[in-house]
């Protein structure tokens, strides 16, 4: 299909209807978010403007339309651990199985690795058997499980060794981040629509 786009990105506050409306049917429908009740757009927003510019939040656009998102928190991470962050990932309904989750942790784990990051964690709310296999795939290994939410958990080797802190995600190098985002779309299937 010669108009098949697809683009993985940091994401922006014009993100967020397009998010929420992904991130909406989680809350609705599963229990596999922290959030009980949907948050209202600015709410959203405002967690967006917070994240994208601290941690990290990105999503993967298929033909300009969002088909899902993951992000950084420090969401169980100790205060003095600086090089640490807990993941979260939303995928649309319409895409799963379509490698827009590999995508999405393939430039997020590389940004990670380009700002000096050491770990990362996941919070899956069980019985959820996809998502820990997917998390397996992706490196992650089982740590601990607690009232139902299991903690999983994976290595990121630093660019710095010896760095005092991670970097910010937009202070990363452009071109280690271009070469991130272009590797991370290789993995959505042709033709996945949205």
């Amino acid at each position: 299909m010669s108009d098949f786009r697809v683009a993985v990105r940091r994401t922006n506050e014009w993100d967020g209807p397009s998010m929420l409306k992904i991130y909406t049917p989680y809350v609705e429908k599963t229990h596999y978010t922290p959030d009980t009740e949907v948050p209202t757009l600015a709410e959203y927003v405002q967690r967006i403007d917070t994240y994208t510019y601290g941690r990290m939040w990105i999503l993967t656009e298929i033909n300009n339309q969002t088909a899902g998102f993951c992000f950084l928190t420090d969401r169980d991470i100790p205060k003095d651990d600086l090089f640490s962050a807990d993941a979260q990932l939303y995928v649309s309904e319409k895409c799963l199985h379509s490698g827009v989750g590999t995508s999405l942790y393939s430039l997020m784990l590389d940004i990670m690795h380009h700002a000096n990051y050491r770990r990362v964690t996941a919070h899956i709310n069980l019985p959820n058997d996809a998502a820990v296999a997917f998390h397996k795939k992706m490196g992650f290994h089982e740590v601990s499980e607690t009232d139902g939410v299991l903690l999983m958990e994976r290595a990121i080797e630093p660019e710095d060794p010896n760095a005092k802190r991670f970097t910010k995600a937009y202070l990363i190098l452009a071109q280690d981040y271009e070469a991130a985002r272009e590797h991370a779309a290789t993995f959505v299937k042709e033709g996945t629509v949205v």
